[in-house]
């Protein structure tokens, strides 16, 4: 599985990637950052620290969008970065692969030789986890719109009309809808629910097109970016002031 749907531009884009991916798992990710080495300083590429781990654990990474391959030569420098640095592991990303004595280097050693793609892989069970978590209290504020049983029941005034308004907000903000403890207890895995398709609504509550979402990166999207206007739409309908 991958965590972004798009590949790297540039060797700036890969850092800011890789620093965002570990950002949205819980960690403290920064670019460029200069460490202090036994010689000299060191600027690193990403520096991430993780506060999930106890005691927390550091990550080095280094990202190299080369068109050739790693050479042995600059893991055996990395692996003495990471130990002089006190790091708990870390990462080589390489567009375009390793040469076969990178691996050699590399073995039985806290350093992990990964393509952006492996990277990914590698750790989308965690992200999965955490984006879920950290998106979750958006999903909360509307959970009150559409709880049968505790929540904000359609008024006993409403007709026809104001019903069928409900029914298009629903599907329209369904990703709202189904991040909740079902999707939570089963690690926020989301591929029984993807791919999806919703209608896109006008200010006045029109379909006037359709969203498919494919991607656990779209899904999130969507619910970052509605987050506000999807609670203000159920709020006017309810005739509520959105808190």
């Amino acid at each position: 599985m991958k965590i972004f749907d798009q590949d790297p531009t540039d060797w700036r884009d890969l850092q800011n990637l890789v620093a965002q991916m570990f950002a949205e798992m819980g960690c403290t990710a920064e670019v460029g950052v200069k460490v202090s080495l036994v010689r000299g300083n060191k600027e690193i590429d990403v520096f991430v620290e993780d506060p999930a781990a106890a005691p927390p654990h550091r990550y080095l990474v280094e990202c190299k969008l080369w068109k050739s391959r790693v050479s042995q030569e600059t893991v055996h420098a990395f692996r003495t970065v990471v130990a002089d640095c006190g790091a708990h592991r870390g990462y080589i990303v390489s567009s375009s692969g390793f040469q076969s004595g990178a691996y050699e280097a590399a073995q039985r050693t806290n350093v992990d030789l990964v393509t952006f793609d492996q990277l990914q892989q590698l750790l989308f069970d965690r992200w999965k986890a955490s984006i879920g978590a950290l998106h979750m209290p958006f999903a909360d504020r509307l959970f009150p719109y559409w709880d049968p049983m505790g929540g904000k029941r359609p008024p006993s005034h409403w007709g026809d009309a104001e019903r069928e308004q409900l029914h298009l907000l629903n599907d329209a903000y369904a990703p709202f809808l189904d991040l909740g403890p079902t999707v939570a207890h089963c690690g926020y895995s989301l591929d029984h629910l993807l791919p999806m398709t919703l209608p896109i609504l006008s200010d006045d509550l029109k379909v006037v097109g359709e969203l498919s979402i494919q991607t656990y990166r779209q899904f999130y999207d969507f619910i970052y970016a509605n987050r506000d206007v999807a609670l203000a739409r159920y709020a006017s309908l309810f005739a509520e002031r959105p808190q």
